[in-house]
């Protein structure tokens, strides 16, 4: 066996030749002076999906699907210190109420010195538009007030967790219904009063009625402060409603007392007045209330 080697030199290049018998074999190499071709670097080169830190492993499958499935968990519960429109509401109420007793402070100062004895110069009480509005602000608000502390005491009654929507319909229902009662009082006074009494002590006792709602809607706006952001007691939050609604009325019986039956001899009809444009309706109030309560509680 014979071996031939040839070694041709080209520029730049050279050839290597091998024969072996009858086969022959032939490798070409480039020089080593001869500069490489730079590939340019595009992004679109690299799959971004498939790199990671668990490449290689046999359980990395990036071009699977993923699975979606699977079982919800439970919702979070509702919670009245985290309902953005109650909270809303009642930042609204506070700001107006601080606005109005600032614009209102003499009419405030002037009723509360009258609180237990008649003006001796009717004119003194007179109210401006100012004061007007003041009053039927805070009457909405008493409304308002009422309606959350008896939702809330309906669901600590209950024990139970509504959702959001559902809370925000009670509350709507329950306003609407207060606010229908304090009306049907208005009328009620309207009509009785003018039967039997003459037109300067009408207008002196509702205007006597509307400062009293009033105040009753601002002795009750701290309880639903503390109701909502403190987790009060509702047996403390209960016992303190029915204080001032006691102390609301003996105040509405004090003040009918003053302006209608002093000057007359027919002063132990009081009773039968206060029993008829006070007792009554506040009763009537509570049943539909808890008609309401029931016909909720079935269909929602």
């Amino acid at each position: 066996m014979s071996k031939a080697f040839n070694i041709l030199l080209q520029s730049n290049s050279y050839t290597a030749t091998v024969v072996t018998g009858n086969s022959a074999k032939k490798t070409s190499s480039p020089s080593l002076l001869q500069p490489k071709t730079i590939k340019q670097f595009k992004l679109t080169d690299i799959s971004f999906q498939e790199e990671s830190y668990f490449k290689g492993n046999n359980f990395f499958r990036p071009m699977e699907p993923v699975n979606t499935g699977g079982i919800l968990g439970d919702p979070k519960p509702y919670s009245v210190s985290n309902d953005n429109t109650l909270i809303g509401l009642l930042i609204i109420c506070f700001i107006l109420a601080m606005f109005a007793i600032s614009m209102s402070r003499n009419f405030i100062n002037r009723q509360l010195r009258t609180l237990f004895k008649m003006p001796k110069d009717r004119k003194s009480n007179v109210e401006t538009y100012g004061e007007m509005r003041f009053q039927v602000f805070l009457f909405v608000q008493a409304a308002l007030l009422l309606s959350i502390i008896y939702n809330l005491y309906n669901n600590s009654a209950n024990g139970e967790i509504h959702s959001y929507d559902l809370q925000m319909k009670n509350v709507g229902i329950y306003f609407a219904l207060f606010v229908i009662y304090f009306l049907f009082k208005r009328m009620l006074y309207s009509i009785v009063n003018w039967v039997y009494f003459n037109k300067s002590d009408n207008q002196r006792w509702l205007q006597w009625w509307f400062f009293i709602t009033s105040i009753e809607g601002l002795l009750l706006f701290p309880l639903v402060l503390l109701l909502i952001y403190f987790n009060l007691s509702m047996q403390v939050a209960l016992i303190y409603t029915l204080s001032v609604t006691l102390l609301i009325k003996l105040f509405t019986m004090q003040k009918q007392y003053a302006v209608f039956f002093k000057s007359t001899n027919l002063g132990l009809q009081i009773i039968l007045y206060f029993c008829a444009l006070e007792i009554m309706p506040l009763t009537a109030l509570a049943g539909i209330l808890i008609y309401v309560e029931n016909f909720l509680k079935i269909n929602f």
